[in-house]
């Protein structure tokens, strides 16, 4: 994909839950991008700059980032626009994004690590690309499981998509919660996954998260090919 600077103007605020917020911008004409792909974000006046994942899919008419409002200069500027205003972006980077028939994929994320898996999701329910994988996995680590970032649509997904399996992994579960507890380890992986040789894993999330679970990979006899991550620059 070509990168280019382009601006855009805000259209849509979303509260997801607790304090992570969508915000939904116009998709410039010609703006194309791979699911799973991030841009640079420049907020008007301030000139403030922050690197997002879309987490919309290039299948959606909008543009759309996904972000936790911690209490950053950055953060509160991009809470405060009124609807309509213009920022500038530039875009798409990275390689966060499948190949053609990649066989089995593992998406392994936690918190707002969600927005790359859930581009690349959402465009694989709605092209129902044949190219797409044999089988998709998502194991997605939270805190609390009253706030799990698209769990609504993650559930819509499955059902929409027979080889999608997601698993919510919960480390402080309320006593109702009857899924899987504790965090992703290899113990977990292999149950789920079976033989892990056979994937190919794609990580995302805060860098100290994606550090744990590399480790945790390649502990258990995965090939560094086989994994692919994506290390949130200026995560917060």
């Amino acid at each position: 994909m070509v990168q280019t600077i382009f601006q855009t103007r805000l259209v849509r605020k979303i509260p997801q839950v607790a304090d992570i917020v969508s915000f939904q911008f116009e998709r410039p004409a010609g703006y194309d991008y791979q699911a799973g792909q991030w841009m640079v974000v420049t907020l008007p006046d301030s000139r403030l700059t922050h690197h997002f994942t879309q987490s919309s899919s290039p299948s959606e008419p909008f543009l759309e980032i996904t972000t936790r409002l911690r209490s950053s200069e950055f953060k509160n500027a991009l809470a405060g626009l009124p609807m309509g205003a213009s920022i500038e972006a530039e875009g798409p980077f990275g390689s966060f994004f499948l190949p053609p028939s990649p066989g089995k994929v593992a998406f392994l994320t936690g918190g707002i690590g969600i927005t790359a898996p859930r581009s690349i999701l959402r465009h694989l329910v709605d092209t129902a690309a044949a190219y797409g994988p044999d089988r998709v996995a998502l194991l997605f680590g939270n805190h609390s499981d009253q706030f799990i970032p698209f769990e609504a649509e993650l559930q819509e997904m499955a059902a929409a998509l027979p080889q999608l399996q997601v698993v919510h992994v919960i480390s402080q579960p309320s006593p109702a919660w009857r899924g899987r507890k504790g965090h992703i380890d290899g113990a977990l992986l292999e149950e789920e996954l079976g033989d892990l040789g056979s994937w190919k894993y794609y990580l995302s999330g805060p860098p100290s998260l994606v550090t744990s679970l590399v480790q945790v990979l390649v502990d258990q006899g995965v090939g560094e090919q086989a994994i692919r991550s994506e290390r949130y620059q200026g995560y917060e």
